[in-house]
């Protein structure tokens, strides 16, 4: 089961990303998304969300599928990932998460992190597919995925006592002080697969780019 949440920001646009979003086994909106998502004549299997920015017209039409969530301590990112996990799906991909507002596509990569750290030891996988890459996160000591040859890769970690070993990426993180965000970017793939070794169970963010 594929569960894929929409966030309000660039809505999907390319072949990939549109896909994900017509092929959700389940498709779960935050509020702010949700007028755009029906005007493309989508209609999601939860609204979520303060409901804040959702017309009237549209929270009365389609009131059976809207859960209302007040509280103001967590985004409406975090509301629809929680809704998410009630089924425990397969994977979640998260789409619209960046785009149009900086502040809120550093905060919602940012929480990727910690949503690969509420999963850890699950059977679920959770990503965030933008229009140029995907970002997924880990919550472990120990990190391998597959990665196309030539591929641009960046790493984001957030603990400046972290050292990271890496094999099969063309400039070596071994001296990497995670300190600040830039320091592991624009590195690149050279070979299928990527092994990540850390010092210590850590929160990592990586970025695979699209093909040219």
């Amino acid at each position: 089961m594929t569960t894929v949440i929409l966030a309000n920001g660039d809505f999907p646009s390319s072949e990939r990303t549109v896909s994900l979003l017509k092929q959700a086994d389940r498709l779960i909106c935050c509020d702010g998304a949700a007028a755009r998502l029906l005007e493309a004549g989508i209609v999601p299997d939860l609204i979520i969300g303060d409901m804040d920015s959702l017309p009237l017209e549209l929270k009365q039409r389609h009131s059976a599928i809207i859960r209302t969530v007040s509280e103001q301590e967590t985004n409406d990112l975090t509301k629809a990932f929680k809704a998410a996990t009630e089924t425990l799906p397969e994977v979640i991909h998260i789409l619209g998460a960046t785009g149009r507002r900086e502040d809120h596509t550093l905060g919602n990569v940012s929480l990727l992190a910690d949503y690969a750290a509420e999963l850890a030891g699950s059977s679920c996988s959770i990503d965030m597919v933008t229009e140029t890459g995907v970002f997924h996160a880990f919550c472990d000591s120990e990190i391998r995925f597959s990665c196309p040859v030539g591929r641009e890769v960046s790493i984001f970690a957030f603990d400046n006592s972290l050292q990271i070993k890496s094999e099969g990426l063309l400039y070596s993180t071994d001296k990497v002080t995670f300190d600040t965000l830039w320091k592991a970017t624009l590195n690149c793939s050279i070979a299928e697969t990527v092994s990540l070794h850390l010092s210590h169970q850590a929160k990592v963010i990586v970025f695979i780019s699209n093909p040219d």
